[in-house]
């Protein structure tokens, strides 16, 4: 499901979004009563996570060889180019506490480990990124991982050099990688992924460009799977943004993560064909809608409309214990067929939802054979479904 030109242009009457307010309260789980085949499931052990978290202590600097470790120096200037060029397979490399400068993209092409240094900044000439005439919106990637799986960007602080930009990172047929503790701001795609399985986005804090409220662009996602079955995406403060999680494809998990002042929370839906436009000149969609995930947890609060939208054919998804405040239509909606962003969303089905611990969620439920237990339902007789 693609927002196109007409429905950023709707957007420049409603209220600009309010500021940042910390709300992170989540209670404990509720286990789902719906039995889910866990081997479809991915999540990064400890053991992974502490081997990446290790790249960033400084002490591992002198265990490193050259060829493994590459160093750039606070103020470099397109450095990243050659940086990469040098790095061998596996290899590191290590951004200084600072400004770093680089006025072109970088495709990536093997596997690499990105670390930031407390205080490092990475600043890209970007700009916002066109939509073709067939709502197509052309990504123009300032990081592109292409074919290089198990990499990773740690500890980053992201941003467009000028102006707002078009897209932070794109994975593309990059299995289990994974970008850990960065901060990426003033982009309007911060993390596409492609045909990218396992991947684990955690702990990031994103703030998208406000371009598709200015009517200046139809796009504005903090994190989109287009394709990646089974990726991990956890406590990520996500705002500002059309769509902070648009997880489409299969068996995933998203947990933990607080969206907010934000057109909606977390929209599991599909990203229709041609929905984004390759750096190749590849148009692509999701394959499938989201199907399968574990929706946990979570926290969406300040919205301009929903906390957590169901749409577009999403189905047998767990949708459980998420807490939401203060949005401008419902906490959660599971849709029929709608034609609310101008072309045919086909009804959700199959989804179970547990409000759990927060019971005065106010849910409405248009869909096929959903499962809701619990939460506020509102009355579809007196608010039609649309």
């Amino acid at each position: 499901m693609k927002v196109n030109h007409l429905l950023s242009l709707t957007f420049l009457a409603t209220t600009l979004l309010i500021g940042c307010q910390k709300d992170f309260n989540v209670k404990e789980p509720v286990q789902s009563a719906q039995s889910i085949d866990q081997s479809h499931y991915y999540e990064p052990s400890k053991a992974y996570l502490a081997s990446l978290d290790a790249l960033t202590k400084k002490s591992n600097l002198s265990t490193r060889a050259a060829c493994n470790w590459i160093e750039l120096p606070a103020g470099s200037i397109d450095a990243l180019a050659q940086a990469v060029n040098d790095a061998c397979e596996g290899g590191v490399i290590y951004f200084k506490a600072g400004t770093h400068t680089e006025n072109k993209a970088i495709t990536i092409t093997k596997r690499l480990y990105l670390v930031g240094e407390a205080g490092a900044v990475l600043k890209f000439k970007s700009q916002l990124g066109a939509v073709t005439p067939s709502f197509s919106f052309i990504a123009a990637p300032v990081l592109h991982f292409m074919n290089a799986p198990r990499s990773a960007v740690l500890d980053l602080d992201i941003q467009p050099l000028d102006s707002d930009g078009s897209t932070a990172i794109l994975f593309e047929n990059s299995n289990e990688s994974a970008v850990l503790s960065c901060k990426i701001t003033k982009f309007q795609s911060a993390i596409i992924v492609e045909q990218s399985d396992r991947m684990t986005i955690m702990r990031n804090t994103i703030i998208c460009s406000n371009s598709w409220q200015t009517g200046e662009s139809a796009s504005g996602e903090s994190i989109v799977i287009i394709n990646g079955k089974s990726a991990y995406i956890s406590d990520n403060e996500l705002s500002n943004a059309l769509f902070p999680i648009w997880p489409c494809d299969k068996w995933g998990t998203c947990e933990r993560n607080y969206t907010h002042d934000s057109y909606l929370g977390i929209i599991l839906c599909n990203v229709p064909p041609g929905g984004y436009t390759l750096p190749s000149g590849k148009a692509v969609g999701s394959l499938s809608p989201t199907t399968g995930y574990k929706v946990r947890n979570n926290n969406s609060t300040d919205n301009l409309t929903t906390g957590y939208l169901v749409i577009d054919g999403a189905n047998n998804n767990i949708i459980e214990n998420n807490n939401a405040a203060r949005n401008g239509t419902y906490d959660m909606e599971l849709t029929t067929d709608s034609y609310r962003f101008g072309f045919l969303t086909p009804k959700s089905y199959n989804n179970t939802v547990n409000a759990g611990a927060y019971q005065n969620i106010r849910i409405k439920d248009c869909g096929d054979n959903n499962t809701v237990v619990g939460g506020i339902k509102v009355n579809t007789a007196t608010d039609p479904c649309n």
